[in-house]
């Protein structure tokens, strides 16, 4: 292989390295809190199969879900940052009235409840989901 077809390939590596990288999320917060899921307080949270609730934390605000339905007690939270992921898009995400989707007002972006898929709009990738852990007492957010 010739040394000029070396260095054109090179540089193109080169450049699609850096566009590659565009829509790379980054507005996420660093989460380590812990809550009483079944406290007063997050009443919310315990209503019917699918409760949820907003907490302060991260970058925009935390999305919490509690899917009853689960076996695994351990398995029925979902905690998601409240920050659009659409490129371009700062909105702030919110559940919708179904409490199936979660909606993003601004870019009319929709996502899956319990994983954060996207299902339309402008979003291309799933919402930041941070780590949740409960032992029974008390749920764990972490990233």
């Amino acid at each position: 292989m010739s040394n000029r077809l070396k260095h054109i390939i090179f540089f193109f590596g080169v450049l699609f390295s850096f566009f590659s990288c565009n829509d790379e999320f980054d507005e996420w917060g660093y989460v380590n809190m812990y809550i009483d899921p079944e406290s007063t307080e997050y009443f919310d949270l315990n209503t019917g199969r699918r409760g949820w609730v907003y907490l302060h934390g991260g970058n925009r605000g935390i999305l919490v879900v509690r899917n009853a339905g689960y076996e695994n007690t351990t398995d029925a939270f979902f905690a998601f940052e409240r920050s659009c992921v659409a490129k371009g898009c700062k909105g702030i995400v919110e559940m919708d009235e179904s409490n199936v989707l979660i909606v993003c007002p601004d870019c009319k972006s929709t996502f899956l409840t319990y994983e954060g898929l996207p299902v339309s709009g402008k979003a291309k990738r799933a919402l930041y989901a941070y780590r949740t852990f409960y032992d029974g007492i008390y749920l764990y957010i972490k990233n």
